[in-house]
């Protein structure tokens, strides 16, 4: 025996009225006869073809799982956990069913590709096979089941054909083709969800950045340290040649702050700001109803009510927020979370944990990132070093920490810059410029042209560093991408993402902050060698483009049929299919698409309105229509007019 006892549990039927297979001479093969005959017919095969598998099912290692086999009167099938893999009494009859409406399927029925994910005991992909020609790609997450699966079924025919098979939950092939549809089995779904959305993921993270083209509006906060964060986010998805709207609601703040000077008492001001913002979720939506968006991505503290995110749903406005602050400090995530399709943190753990718990449909890690077209090396002038530059510099606003580390620091060189910093001493003359708030292109200014720049992460609770903090702030990407060097606190998850000492230097406390004072003020050379490695670092790892398409891909994995059929569904979609047959008018179609127009008429023109030079032939046209129209309006509204 090869183990085949060692990891299933035969049913009490199964032995005494075996399946009816046969070998390749005629002669009907049972557990009786040869238990092994057909396991060693099918592992051939496996050998020749996928070693890779045959390792794994002869290292007769169990998974997770009770797996079973039990006889039918059409064959023998597996059971893990007490779910039959196939169907219960008829596996043969309701495979050729399956399979049958699988290819009906429209997305299915010129696929080069397909993804089966689950195997069960092969009766459905040997029925499936001579229904498509589209390649074959087989996954099982149960090493058990597959291995169940060659006991019972002669597979040599369907093993020898299918272009990839992959088993257990770690691996997937290397070699995804770009053109492929998957299909997910619902039983194999029900074992192993998390693994197969993994597979989802994977599968349309290509598919969707090639053939999706979804507009996603970007909405960021009336102020704060997000706001910057939403342009950073918009120019990446242009590089990632995803269409865009951002809708920079930052324009409204200061009357939002007016309203402090009418009202004192904090009650009432509260609910006269709630409906400040309900006034903004209103004209978000009727603005996204008159400029439609497919993907909503909001920012933290955007400016959006619960109840404009389920009006957004009902129109299939997919709705994301990316969470970039500490959730145990700004807490409205407790009851926005749940209006969200997809939430973003820079945390893990309890955080995840908690907003998953707050009703959030989907919650995954996405630390925060930097900007290279912003956050670079600059050359100053001399000017620009006396007014920016310093021996130490700290930019950011005075938490409570923050006040107590910096208290005692006014023996250095220092420079604070940024907000809400105390008027007592020795304050008064470490913060430069009154404490105002400082736009990007100016602190990117005192990044490089400090020797060293202190980086350390806010607390309201502790009166030194965090030991468990956890998040890791933008000033930390900004900084190695601007190739400034940062001593930058402790952070339990910034070893994944920058070796310390080597590509960031750390501190743990305030007395080992001045002891690394003392040091790499005095090594330049040492302050120059880590700010090349962790400019090296961030470029490669962490920049924006990197986290916005590591977004796109859960939300592509998720969400690929709802946004495919919405593009189909778009009116641009017909516009754009029936302008192929005349090239200009295609091109010129698409740019207006790209450029976020309406599929209008007025559309089609706008760039045309707007330019100069000699037009073509169908440019002259489309003007003719244009002015036709225009007329034809008029002449409406002025009969209108009459009739009054």
């Amino acid at each position: 025996m090869t183990g085949f006892e060692d990891h299933i549990l035969v049913g009490s039927d199964t032995r005494g009225s075996s399946p009816n297979i046969s070998d390749h001479a005629g002669q009907p093969i049972t557990f009786e006869t040869n238990p092994n005959a057909i396991f060693d017919l099918n592992i051939s095969i496996i050998r020749t073809r996928f070693p890779r598998v045959a390792g794994q099912l002869l290292d007769n290692k169990k998974g997770r799982g009770e797996i079973s086999v039990q006889q039918t009167e059409e064959g023998a099938v597996t059971i893990l956990n007490g779910l039959c893999q196939d169907h219960p009494s008829k596996p043969i009859s309701a495979a050729g069913v399956w399979a049958q409406r699988t290819i009906l399927d429209e997305r299915l029925k010129n696929a080069k590709n397909l993804i089966i994910y689950g195997f069960g005991s092969g009766y459905h992909v040997k029925a499936l096979m001579p229904l498509t020609e589209a390649q074959l790609i087989v996954v099982e997450p149960s090493i058990d089941v597959l291995r169940a699966a060659l006991y019972i079924s002669d597979l040599s025919d369907c093993l020898s054909k299918i272009r990839d098979l992959v088993v257990g939950e770690d691996f997937y092939p290397d070699n995804l083709p770009n053109q492929v549809e998957l299909v997910i089995r619902p039983q194999t779904q029900a074992f192993s969800p998390e693994h197969c959305q993994k597979i989802k993921t994977i599968t349309y993270e290509k598919r969707g950045f090639a053939s999706l083209h979804p507009k996603i509006g970007i909405l960021g906060p009336l102020q704060g340290g997000t706001l910057p964060i939403a342009g950073y986010c918009s120019r990446s998805l242009s590089n990632l040649r995803q269409l865009t709207r951002q809708m920079d609601v930052s324009g409204f703040n200061s009357s939002f702050h007016e309203i402090r000077k009418f009202i004192q008492h904090e009650q009432r001001r509260g609910v006269v700001e709630g409906q400040y913002v309900q006034m903004l979720s209103h004209m978000i939506v009727e603005s996204i109803t008159e400029h439609p968006v497919d993907i909503l991505l909001c920012m933290a503290q955007a400016p959006i009510s619960g109840a404009a995110l389920q009006e957004l749903r009902r129109k299939g406005v997919v709705t994301a927020l990316w969470f970039v602050e500490d959730y145990l400090r700004f807490t409205y995530w407790t009851e926005i979370a749940k209006y969200y399709d997809f939430v973003f943190t820079i945390q893990k753990g309890d955080c995840i944990d908690a907003i998953r718990k707050a009703g959030a449909g989907n919650v995954q890690y996405l630390p925060l990132a930097a900007d290279p077209a912003v956050h670079l090396p600059l050359s100053l002038s001399d000017e620009e070093k006396a007014r920016w530059g310093s021996k130490v510099s700290f930019v950011g606003a005075g938490y409570h920490n923050r006040q107590h580390v910096f208290a005692g620091l006014s023996e250095y060189p220092l420079k604070i810059w940024g907000t809400e910093w105390p008027n007592c001493k020795p304050f008064p003359e470490l913060v430069q410029e009154e404490g105002r708030r400082l736009a990007p292109e100016e602190y990117i200014k005192i990044f490089n042209s400090t020797d060293v720049n202190i980086n350390l992460h806010s607390s309201s609770e502790k009166n030194d560093v965090d030991p468990f903090g956890d998040f890791v702030n933008p000033r930390t990407f900004e900084l190695a991408a601007c190739g400034a060097f940062q001593l930058v606190d402790e952070r339990q998850l910034l070893p994944e993402m920058f070796e310390p000492g080597v590509e960031v230097a750390t501190f743990k406390n305030s007395s080992d902050l001045k002891e690394k004072l003392n040091y790499y003020l005095k090594h330049p050379e040492k302050r120059a060698e880590i700010a090349q490695k962790g400019r090296q670092r961030v470029l490669r790892d962490h920049t924006y483009d990197a986290r916005l398409k590591q977004m796109l891909s859960h939300i592509y994995g998720s969400k690929f049929e709802h946004l495919q059929k919405r593009e189909t569904e778009n009116p641009w979609h017909a516009m754009l299919s029936r302008s192929e047959k005349h090239p200009e008018l295609h091109e010129r179609a698409k740019a207006a698409f790209t450029r976020g127009e309406l599929p209008k008429l007025n559309g089609l023109v706008a760039d045309i309105m707007n330019g100069k030079g000699s037009l073509t032939d169908t440019e002259k046209k489309l003007l003719f229509l244009h002015h036709v129209s225009t007329q034809i309006i008029q002449m409406k509204r002025e009969e209108q007019g009459a009739t009054k």
